[in-house]
C-alpha cells in the first residue's frame, strides 16, 4: 500500500487538505443529529403540559441546523472535486511512469510476456490500483473519528443504550476479516483470468484471416467460452463473497435497531431518557452501522487495489535496458557516423538461453558503404545479428562495432539513431501515409522526396486521399506489397547511415520486389548495409557474402568467389565452378522457386 501511494505521487498538502475538508463534514454530520435532537425537545417542552414554546431557542436551532446541513454540503461538494482532480492526476502520472517503463524494458521482457497481459497491466490494473485513493484519504479517518466521537456521545447519553449499539462493530469487523480473505483469491483469479482473456481476443482479431482461412472459428470460441466461463466463475465468486457482507451488516443493524426502539421507548417512558436523546440514539447507532460498513468495504477495495497494484509492480520493478535512458539526445557524437560506418562483428557468441548457444565465434567486417549479405538455413541466427546489431540483446561473448566503438559503450540509443530497419513483415500503425512515412522524422521535413525514392509515389497517388489516406496494420487499401513500399519510404526518410534488411522482400510479388530492389538500391548507396536474405538473386548483388551454418561462419566472400569455391554456398545454389545456372534459387532449401 505504502508503494502504491508513492507511486501515485499524490501531493501531500493536497492530500491533506482533502482528508480535512472530510472531517469537517463528518464532524458536521455529527452534530446535526444532536441538533435535530435538541429540537425536538424544544417541541415537546413547549407542547406538553403548562410550557410555553421557547421560539427564540427554537429558531436558533433550526438556523444553526440549516447552517451546519449547508456546510456539510459545501465542504463534501469541495473535498469531492478535490479528490476527484487528485486521483485523475495522480493516475495520468502513473501512466505516464509506466509509459516512460515500456521504452526503457529491454526487448526480451516482451517476448516473455503476454501482450494480453501486458496491455492488462497498463490499462485496467492502473485505474483499479488507484481506486484505494479515496478510501485511503476520506473512507479510514472520517469514519474512524466517526466511530470515536458517536461512540463518546452515545455513552454520555446513555451507557446502557451505547453497549447495544457498540454490539454490531466486533460482530461486523469479523465478519469483514472473514469474507475479505475469502475474497482475495478470487479477486486475484478474475484479473489473471481478465488479462488471458484480452490476450485471447487480441490473438483473434490480428488472426481472423489465418482463422476463416482454415475455419477455425469453432477452437477458437471453445477457447473464448473456457476463458469466459472462468472468468464468469472468479467474478461471481469474488463479488457473492464480498457481496455477503452487506446483508450481514443488514441483520446486525436491523436486530440492534429493533433493541435500542424497545429499550429507548421504555426509558422515554419511564422518564430517564428524552424523546430527542432516544432519537439521537437512534441515529448516532445507524451512523456507527454505516461507519463499519464503510470500513469493512474498504477492506474490500483495498484488497482489489492491492492486487492490481501489485500487477502494475511487475512492469515498474522489471529490469530496464542497460543503458536505455530516453531523455538523452539520440545524435551520433561529433566525429562519428559522418560517412556510413564500419561495423565489425568481433568473435561475437550469444545464446537467448544459457546452455543453448545461436551463434559462436562469430566474425566479419563490413566496410563503409558496403552491402553484407547474410544467408544461412532458418535458425542459423540471420536475425539475431540484427538484433545484436540494434541493441535490443547484448553480445554474450565477443564484441560489435561501430567505427571503432564497442556498442555496449556507445549505448543502445546511440546505436539505433542513424539506422533504419526494413523487416519481412511491414509494420505500419493507424494513421495517415503521411505520419508512417515521417515516423521518427522532424515535423517539418518533406516526405515526397522519400515517396519518389521508394518508388511509392505512383501507389499513394492512387489512395482516395493520397498521402493523407489512413492506413494501418490491418487496412484494406493496401497490399502486403504496397505496404511494404512504404515500410521502405519511412527507411529512406529517416536518411540513415545504417540499414538492416532482414528478409525485406521475400514476400512481395515480382513486380513489388522489383520496385523494393530499386529503392533500397539507391539507399544503399549511402550506407554500409546488412542484408539478410534466402533469395539468390538477392544475395548475388551484395559486396560480401557470409554464410552462416551451425552457429558460426562457415564461408565468406563475393558470390563468384564463392560460386567458385564450391562449398555450401554453391551447393545450395545449385551451382558450382565454372556452370553458367542461373541464380534465381532458395538459399534455405536450395530448390528453384
Amino acid at each position: 500500500m505504502r508503494w502504491l501511494i508513492g507511486q501515485l505521487h499524490l501531493s501531500r498538502g493536497r492530500g491533506v487538505v482533502i482528508s480535512l475538508f472530510a472531517i469537517l463534514a463528518a464532524v458536521g454530520s455529527v452534530v446535526a443529529p444532536i441538533l435535530f435532537g435538541a429540537i425536538t425537545n424544544v417541541i415537546v417542552d413547549g407542547t406538553v403540559g403548562d410550557s410555553t414554546m421557547n421560539w427564540r431557542l427554537l429558531w436558533t436551532l433550526l438556523g444553526t441546523q440549516i447552517a451546519v446541513f449547508a456546510v456539510v454540503a459545501v465542504l463534501g461538494l469541495t473535498q469531492g472535486q478535490m479528490l476527484t482532480v487528485a486521483v485523475q492526476r495522480s493516475v495520468a502520472g502513473l501512466r505516464e511512469r509506466i509509459e516512460d517503463k515500456i521504452h526503457r524494458l529491454p526487448l526480451r521482457y516482451f517476448e516473455n510476456t503476454q501482450r494480453g497481459a501486458l496491455v492488462s497491466k497498463l490499462t485496467a490494473h492502473t485505474d483499479n490500483a488507484a481506486t484505494v485513493i479515496a478510501p485511503v484519504l476520506v473512507t479510514v479517518p472520517t469514519n474512524a473519528l466517526t466511530l470515536v466521537v458517536v461512540t463518546a456521545v452515545l455513552f454520555v447519553i446513555s451507557p446502557v443504550l451505547a453497549a447495544v449499539a457498540l454490539v454490531a462493530a466486533p460482530v461486523s469487523a469479523v465478519a469483514a476479516v472473514l469474507l475479505a480473505r475469502r475474497a482475495r483469491p478470487h479477486l486475484e483469479d478474475r484479473w489473471t483470468t481478465t488479462a488471458a482473456l484480452t490476450g485471447h481476443i487480441e490473438e483473434e482479431l490480428s488472426a481472423r484471416r489465418t482463422l476463416q482461412a482454415y475455419n477455425a472459428e469453432e477452437v477458437s470460441a471453445r477457447r473464448f467460452d473456457d476463458l469466459n466461463r472462468k472468468l464468469f466463475t472468479s467474478v461471481r465468486a469474488a463479488q457473492w463473497t464480498g457481496g455477503s457482507l452487506p446483508p450481514v451488516l443488514t441483520a446486525v443493524n436491523a436486530l440492534v435497531f429493533l433493541v435500542l426502539a424497545v429499550l429507548g421507548g421504555i426509558m422515554v417512558v419511564d422518564g430517564h431518557l428524552s424523546l430527542g436523546a432516544a432519537q439521537v440514539v437512534v441515529v448516532f447507532s445507524q451512523q456507527l452501522t454505516s461507519a463499519v460498513r464503510e470500513l469493512a468495504g474498504f477492506v474490500t477495495k483495498v484488497q482489489s487495489g492491492t492486487v492490481s497494484a501489485s500487477k502494475v509492480r511487475e512492469v515498474l520493478d522489471a529490469a530496464e535496458d542497460p543503458g536505455a535512458d530516453t531523455d538523452v539526445a539520440v545524435h551520433a557524437p561529433p566525429g562519428r557516423h559522418a560517412r556510413p560506418p564500419e561495423i565489425v562483428f568481433d568473435d561475437v557468441g550469444f545464446a537467448y538461453e544459457e546452455g543453448n548457444p545461436v551463434l559462436d565465434s562469430v566474425s566479419f567486417r563490413m566496410a563503409p558503404g558496403t552491402t553484407t549479405a547474410v544467408v544461412g538455413t532458418t535458425g542459423s541466427g540471420k536475425t539475431t545479428l540484427t538484433n545484436l546489431l540494434q541493441g535490443f540483446y547484448t553480445p554474450t561473448h565477443g564484441s560489435i562495432t561501430i567505427d571503432g566503438v564497442d556498442i555496449a559503450d556507445l549505448g543502445p540509443q546511440q546505436a539505433r539513431a542513424h539506422m533504419a530497419v526494413v523487416t519481412q513483415e511491414p509494420w505500419l500503425f493507424t494513421g495517415t501515409v503521411r505520419e508512417n512515412i515521417a515516423f521518427g522524422m522532424d515535423e517539418s521535413d518533406d516526405v515526397s522526396g522519400a515517396l519518389e525514392d521508394s518508388h511509392a509515389a505512383q501507389i499513394v497517388s492512387a489512395l482516395p486521399n493520397g498521402v493523407d489516406t489512413v492506413i494501418g496494420q490491418e487496412s484494406e487499401n493496401l497490399s502486403a506489397g504496397e505496404k511494404q513500399l512504404v515500410t521502405v519510404a519511412r527507411a529512406i526518410a529517416a536518411a540513415p547511415q545504417i540499414l538492416i534488411l532482414d528478409e525485406a522482400t521475400s514476400a512481395a510479388d515480382p513486380r513489388t520486389e522489383l520496385l523494393v530492389q530499386r529503392a533500397l538500391h539507391r539507399l544503399r548507396a549511402g550506407t554500409t548495409t546488412l542484408l539478410i536474405t534466402h533469395r539468390m538473386a538477392t544475395a548475388a548483388l551484395a559486396d560480401t557474402i557470409v554464410v552462416l551454418d551451425d552457429r558460426v561462419i562457415v564461408e565468406a566472400g563475393t558470390h563468384r568467389e564463392l560460386v567458385a569455391a564450391g562449398g555450401i554456398y554453391a551447393r545450395r545454389c545449385g551451382l558450382g565452378p565454372g556452370t553458367g545456372t542461373p541464380i534465381t534459387g532458395d538459399l534455405e532449401t536450395g530448390t528453384e522457386p
